[in-house]
């Protein structure tokens, strides 16, 4: 059987881009991982009351702080969390963008949400929250990633379960 040239380097180049594609996606991370960020100085707040309500505000703050991680990817990592939140009393829904600066210079997005609430615990004041996080992008090492958890926190620090693809 004779087969053309032309015909021979059209199916080498399919099967080259095939393998490309069935490599690349091979060798993409999939993982969970639990992380905790411990919150760090505020960089700026802004506070209004909106005055329909006693211990109303409506806040906005970006705060710089630190990841910790049996993962060495995101572990000493800083963050600046961009955040908002909607609160009565100091309790109520929360949201926002994070920024993690990993060590080789890569950067992941997040966005997340949720509700967060003041107790008083043996006369000591905190606030506890929970909520939803999501992995929306990156640059570098983690262009593709993706992923999606949840939140806790108490006494200044969030623990984050993630499973991400990158």
């Amino acid at each position: 059987m004779k087969i053309s040239l032309n015909y021979a380097s059209t199916i080498l180049m399919a099967c080259a881009a095939a393998l490309a594609l069935v490599s690349s996606t091979a060798f993409a991370e999939k993982k969970t991982i639990t992380y905790f960020v411990k919150n760090g100085p505020v960089l700026s707040r802004t506070a209004a009351s909106p005055g329909d309500q006693p211990d109303h505000e409506i806040i906005q703050t970006a705060r710089q702080d630190m990841t910790t991680s049996s993962d060495p990817d995101w572990n000493d990592v800083p963050l600046i969390n961009y955040g908002q939140s909607d609160l009565v009393g100091g309790s109520g829904a929360v949201s926002g963008y994070a920024t993690r600066t990993h060590k080789n210079g890569d950067k992941t997005f997040y966005r997340y949400q949720g509700k967060i609430k003041a107790v008083t615990n043996s006369g000591a004041k905190d606030t506890v929250g929970e909520g939803t996080v999501e992995l929306i992008g990156g640059t570098g090492k983690f262009a593709n990633a993706k992923g999606s958890g949840t939140w806790n926190s108490s006494k200044g620090q969030s623990t984050i379960k993630l499973n991400l693809d990158y």
